[in-house]
C-alpha cells in the first residue's frame, strides 16, 4: 500500500510540473521587476497613454478600443482599431501605441512568443 501511495504522489508531482511548465506568461508593459505584479505593469502603461495623450479639438468623449500584437521581440505589430471614436482619436491611440516602448514579450514553455493584446484609451469630452 505504501509503494502504491508512493508511486500515485510521484505521478501527481510529474503531473503538477507539466502543467506549471506549460503555463503562459503574458505580454506586459516595461517598468516592474516583479513578473507577477500585473498591476504594476498596467499602471505603468496607463501612465505612459496618458502622459503623452493629446485629446483632440472636439472630442466627443468615449473609448477607443485597439488591439495588436506583442512579438516575441517585444515590438508592437498590427495595430487596428476595433471601435473606434472619431478619427482624430483614433489616429491618436495609432500614434500612443506607436510611441510605446518595448513590452516583455509573452512566454509559454520558456520560450518568447507573439500574443495579440487589447487596450482601451478614454478620452473626455470638449
Amino acid at each position: 500500500m505504501k509503494k502504491i501511495l508512493t508511486t500515485f504522489l510521484m505521478l501527481a508531482f510529474v503531473t503538477m510540473s507539466q502543467l506549471a511548465s506549460a503555463q503562459t506568461e503574458e505580454p506586459r508593459f516595461p517598468g516592474c521587476d516583479d513578473v507577477g505584479d500585473v498591476d504594476c505593469a498596467d499602471m505603468k502603461m496607463m501612465q505612459f497613454v496618458f502622459s503623452n495623450l493629446k485629446h483632440p479639438d472636439g472630442s466627443p468623449g468615449g473609448e477607443v478600443l485597439a488591439s495588436f500584437v506583442v512579438k516575441s521581440s517585444g515590438e508592437l505589430a498590427s495595430i487596428k482599431i476595433e471601435e473606434g471614436l472619431t478619427d482624430a482619436c483614433n489616429e491618436e491611440v495609432i500614434r500612443i501605441l506607436k510611441l510605446m516602448p518595448k513590452w516583455l514579450a509573452a512566454e509559454k514553455d520558456g520560450a518568447t512568443i507573439d500574443m495579440e493584446w487589447d487596450i482601451v484609451v478614454k478620452f473626455t469630452g470638449g
